[in-house]
């Protein structure tokens, strides 16, 4: 009898069980009750476009020396030459040091190619120069005196915009003002009532290719076109951005 009465007091009384049961499912159980009640409030996405057209005040060019000799030295030194022609061409159009920016000189083997045999002409020295010419209105004279030296081609022009920050944030507000007319159209079609912003996300990427306008190359191995320079006739430049915002509406 005394060691039933010693195992009866080791085990857990059942009602002691039972309630210590239920006070651990009790923080589980109103939980869910709250989430229950608090049901998430009925909303509606919509998308603005904002675009903003200007044309271009600056041109960003790429200008390409090379030059193919028996001497390896005889390259690099003619190459350097013509570089430093053009950067002293470049500086009396240029108002900032970071305007002109020049590669280093690369140089190598240089080979043709006779029924598919490689056949050895010179040593190759190549060098490349970045412009960005701030006041557009200056380009016919600028390719003018570089038609004039020894590069061999301009590789890319490019039209741009120096507030170009500027103009895509006021696209982003055009954008914005765009998706909340649609919002509200939406809502009076619908005859609903249009709430609180919820979500706001602009779709865009941080730069838009659309901003430039490229006008290709200008090769310079016909020395014809020394001294006429070129006229061009720039594309209206396109900044767009994209707003998707998100509202929250109620009956």
């Amino acid at each position: 009898m005394i060691v039933m009465e010693e195992l009866q007091s080791c085990i857990p009384n059942e009602k002691f069980v039972m309630n210590k049961i239920i006070l651990l499912l009790l923080p589980f159980i109103f939980l869910l009750s709250c989430n229950d009640s608090e049901k998430k409030p009925s909303s509606i996405k919509v998308s603005g476009e904002g675009n903003i057209r200007v044309k271009p005040d600056l041109v960003i060019l790429t200008i390409d020396v090379s030059f193919v000799q028996p001497r390896m030295a005889d390259a690099v030194r003619l190459s350097q030459q013509t570089v430093d022609s053009v950067v002293e061409i470049l500086s009396g159009f240029g108002n900032k040091q970071n305007d002109i920016k020049t590669s280093s000189i690369a140089a190598n083997k240089e080979y043709n190619y006779n029924r598919d045999r490689p056949v050895f002409v010179g040593y190759k020295a190549e060098q490349g120069i970045d412009f960005v010419l701030n006041d557009i209105t200056r380009f016919t004279d600028l390719t003018a005196k570089l038609l004039a030296t020894r590069i061999n081609s301009i590789s890319q022009v490019q039209f741009g915009h120096s507030k170009a920050d500027s103009l895509l944030r006021e696209a982003d507000l055009l954008a914005y003002d765009d998706a909340l007319k649609s919002a509200h159209k939406l809502c009076d079609r619908a005859n609903i009532k249009l709430g609180k912003l919820l979500n706001l996300t602009n779709t865009e990427v941080h730069f838009d290719p659309t901003t430039y306008s490229n006008m290709g190359s200008i090769n310079t191995f016909n020395k014809s076109y020394g001294g006429d320079g070129f006229k061009v006739s720039p594309e209206v430049l396109v900044f767009r951005r994209k707003i998707v915002s998100e509202y929250e509406v109620s009956n």
